[in-house]
């Protein structure tokens, strides 16, 4: 059977092939006639060339534009506008509401400012979009109007918030012949010019903000001579900024004068030690957060001159150090803190009472021991305290209350969770504070080198947010952030973070038991561990209770 199975298997099976093959048919030739076509020209169509649009999709949820493609984006006027008003005019609050805006007819060099203030804060367009443009518009202008003058003005405050001082200095000259030149500083002149309650308030606010502004810059540009100072003025004082706000020109109160003002200390009724004032009289204030606005920087100015004298009379010194503190002790009960029931800043009183602080350092730290290391910069972006000295207080005081008017800056400071809102004025404040806390870090030693460290770091943290929109906050958060990278070279703390730190020890204590000498040692080392030593040794107090400082 298997020999069967392998001859069936080689057998080969043959496939009979065809024997006659199929016959081919021949299919016949048909010419086909050539038919001519005829030719039509086709004209050429000009393609027109499209310059770059912007192309750009409002976001439903947030209103920002978000570009398609990488050419050149230009965000709508409007909406450069209403950034200026939600970012830049609580600040500087010198033009009209923003309700009123678009229903006034602005002059086009104001409207260009305006529009190139508000490309700062947008996430898309670039800040140097509109430079040239508003350059030209300023430069070129030639009205001399009350809107020329707070376009320059404007202008002269987001150059120097972009480090273009000459620019900024001589856009500030300009603003104040012109409003000199057309008697803004007189009493009259803002009824006279204006055609509604609200351009009058805006025309008062202008010039105010005319004067502060240069106060401000004369604090690190030293050549700038104070003008508005040694004009005499009867400005009368702006309202509340939320009545300022209101659309309806019958909610601004008749203004109050600067006279009544600078006397309602000896005027004013005074709360009686029975009744007391009412609840509804104490949060309202007869004068505004830009009244106290005002003065605060008239005290700033008076420190300005002082510290250009060569010599400081003892009255002097201590009439403008009274001033200083009086200030905090005059203000009503509903102008002690910068924050409403819902967190809202009042910004005016927020920059009042940063000026104050501001003013305390300029005064004292050059009558003191502290040398802050200023940083090499071709730019002014901190104030120079050349020393002087105090004829009246120790050099020590000076120390002491230099340091705590840094403190108190920079608990301002702790308050803003973001950029909106604040001034390029307070880019050198923050910059002096963090050198002034690095000079009490040298001099205090490693005692306490945590608690000035954490008070540097919240100022470098809000000068590191404001460096996205200003030139002027990129310049002084890189030279403070340079200059404590020195200082933490030289002079290192003795303990770190997590480390074993050692107590302070007393000479002589006195028994404990057991019990208790274990519950301290507990609570010592935790506190050791999570909280940083304070200036004048208030944590060994705590921690030995039974020592006494009295």
């Amino acid at each position: 059977m298997p020999q069967a199975a392998e001859d069936v298997e080689s057998t080969p099976i043959s496939i009979p092939q065809s024997q006659s093959p199929l016959p081919s048919i021949p299919i016949p030739s048909i010419p086909l006639p050539s038919i001519p076509l005829p030719s039509v020209p086709i004209p050429s169509i000009p393609i027109p060339t499209i310059p770059p649009t912007t192309q750009y999709i409002e976001s439903s949820s947030s209103d920002i534009v978000v570009p398609e493609s990488n050419t050149t984006v230009i965000v709508p006027e409007g909406r450069l506008v209403r950034l200026y008003y939600e970012n830049f005019h609580s600040a500087h609050p010198i033009l009209i509401p923003a309700g009123l805006y678009d229903k006034t007819k602005a002059a086009a060099c104001l409207h260009q400012v305006v529009t190139f203030i508000g490309s700062h804060y947008s996430l898309v367009m670039s800040n140097d979009t509109l430079h040239e443009a508003t350059w030209l518009a300023v430069s070129s202008v030639e009205e001399r109007t009350p809107a020329t003058v707070q376009a320059l003005l404007l202008y002269s405050i987001i150059m120097r918030a972009r480090n273009e001082i000459t620019r900024a200095e001589s856009c500030l000259t300009q603003a104040i012949d012109i409003a000199v030149e057309l008697g803004m500083h007189r009493d009259g002149f803002a009824v006279a010019a204006a055609s509604s309650e609200h351009e009058a308030e805006s025309l008062r606010r202008t010039w105010w903000e005319l004067f502060i502004w240069e106060v401000q810059l004369a604090t690190v540009q030293e050549g700038i001579p104070l003008r508005c100072s040694q004009l005499f003025s009867d400005v009368l004082l702006p309202c509340e900024e939320t009545t300022y706000a209101s659309p309806s020109s019958q909610t601004i109160p008749p203004p109050q004068s600067l006279a009544s003002f600078r006397a309602r200390i000896f005027t004013e009724e005074e709360e009686d030690e029975e009744g007391g004032e009412s609840k509804e009289k104490k949060k309202s204030s007869r004068y505004s957060s830009f009244a106290y606005r005002i003065e605060a920087a008239r005290i700033l100015a008076r420190v300005l001159v002082l510290n250009r004298l060569p010599e400081t009379h003892q009255d002097h010194l201590q009439a403008v150090a009274n001033a200083l503190v009086s200030w905090m002790h005059h203000l009503p009960e509903c102008k002690l803190d910068i924050v409403d029931m819902f967190g809202t800043i009042d910004e005016m009183l927020f920059q009042a009472h940063y000026t104050i602080r501001y003013a305390a350092m300029l005064l004292h730290l050059p009558r003191s021991n502290l040398r802050p290391r200023l940083p090499e910069s071709p730019f002014a972006i901190c104030p120079r305290t050349p020393v002087r000295l105090s004829p009246s207080l120790t050099r020590q005081v000076h120390d002491i209350k230099t340091v705590e008017a840094s403190k108190q800056l920079s608990n301002l400071f702790s308050m803003r969770s973001g950029a909106q809102g604040t001034s390029p004025l307070a880019v050198c404040g923050l910059m002096l504070c963090g050198l002034v806390q690095l000079a009490a870090a040298e001099r205090h030693g490693a005692e306490c080198l945590d608690h000035h460290q954490n008070r540097l770091v919240l100022v470098l943290g809000y000068l590191r947010i404001l460096r996205s929109k200003w030139a002027l906050a990129h310049e002084a958060y890189a030279r403070l952030r340079a200059t404590a990278a020195q200082t933490a070279a030289t002079a290192t703390s003795e303990y770190s973070p997590f480390e074993s730190r050692s107590t302070p020890t007393q000479a002589n204590p006195l028994p404990l038991a057991e019990d208790e000498m274990n519950e301290a040692v507990s609570w010592s080392n935790l506190f050791s561990e999570y909280i940083d030593p304070t200036c004048g040794d208030s944590l060994s107090l705590y921690l030995n209770p039974e020592r006494n400082y009295m």
